[in-house]
């Protein structure tokens, strides 16, 4: 039956049958998602329920491994470095992208210039980024120590002293994912009309009133949008542990995907490791859903 809208138009339905060619052109996209995302998650969360191992027989052992998982100091170790990791990362990157984006957003010389050189680790490989950073924190011939001699402070052991190497790792991402928050920002800076400033400077306000009262909340949906989109990023930190410190020392920089990959390729323990990814799944799913109903109720 068609629909009436307001200007008493009628709005034809369409059945299945009749747009078989939408379908048809989404098909090898579907299939795609279908075998590159859902069916690997499918199998992951049935392997989680087995032992599966090149070493033996597979059996089924149900939650055995989740329930071996909960009882994992490593495992909670491992929680642990990635919450210090992601926390670390997120929000100085945020703060500091949104100042950049701000200062950047003024019409000062050489700004594009500015943003170019802002942007430009976001476009590196991350692993010759890694590579690069690694030589930094060389402990005898890295430049960062060679400064630290130069005014004479004593060299430090970057990457291989517990208590440093997850804080170094920090500030190698926050100076790769820096460039990426500082382009989101500017994007939502232009959004924002310039009548709001105007009124504002009309009524008194100065710069940082305006700053707190018009340009953080206005942007409010961008950063709800960063900061998820840079909690799933950093939740999955792998190459750069990978590269710079393969989880150590003693431990304090693994995470939980290194430790997967270390559980599947070190131990042949997939079972074990499948338990960890649909751990590292639900959690991920669950912020990215929060951040979704969030963005969606501030846009209503």
């Amino acid at each position: 039956m068609a629909l009436q809208n307001s200007t008493s138009r009628p709005i034809k339905t369409v059945s299945f049958h009749q747009n078989w060619s939408a379908y048809a052109f989404l098909a090898p996209a579907l299939v795609i998602l279908f075998l590159s995302l859902l069916l690997p998650a499918v199998a992951t969360l049935l392997m989680s329920f087995t032992d599966v191992s090149f070493l033996k027989p597979t059996n089924f052992v149900g939650f055995d491994n989740y329930i071996k998982l909960f009882n994992d100091t490593r495992f909670q170790q491992a929680v642990g470095n990635t919450i210090h990791y992601t926390i670390g990362v997120t929000f100085p990157t945020m703060v500091l992208g949104l100042l950049a984006a701000v200062a950047l957003n003024q019409n000062v010389p050489g700004r594009i210039a500015f943003r170019t050189i802002f942007y430009l680790p976001v476009l590196t490989s991350l692993i010759a980024a890694a590579v690069v950073w690694a030589y930094v924190y060389e402990p005898y011939a890295g430049p960062l120590n060679g400064v630290l001699t130069r005014v004479g402070l004593p060299p430090q052991p970057w990457l291989q002293n517990p208590s440093l190497a997850m804080n170094s790792l920090i500030i190698m991402a926050i100076w790769r994912d820096f460039g990426t928050a500082m382009i989101i920002y500017l994007a939502g800076l232009q959004d924002i009309p310039n009548d709001l400033y105007e009124a504002a400077r009309l009524d008194g306000a100065k710069g940082k009133d305006i700053f707190l009262r018009i340009t953080v909340p206005m942007l409010s949906s961008v950063t709800f949008y960063l900061l998820i989109i840079l909690i799933v990023q950093t939740f999955q930190v792998f190459g750069a542990i990978y590269v710079m410190t393969q989880g150590g020392p003693l431990g304090s920089t693994e995470t939980v995907v290194y430790q997967m990959y270390q559980t599947a390729f070190g131990y042949t323990e997939f079972g074990y490791s499948a338990a960890m990814s649909t751990i590292l799944f639900l959690t991920i799913l669950v912020f990215s859903i929060i951040g979704t109903r969030i963005m969606r109720r501030k846009d209503a």
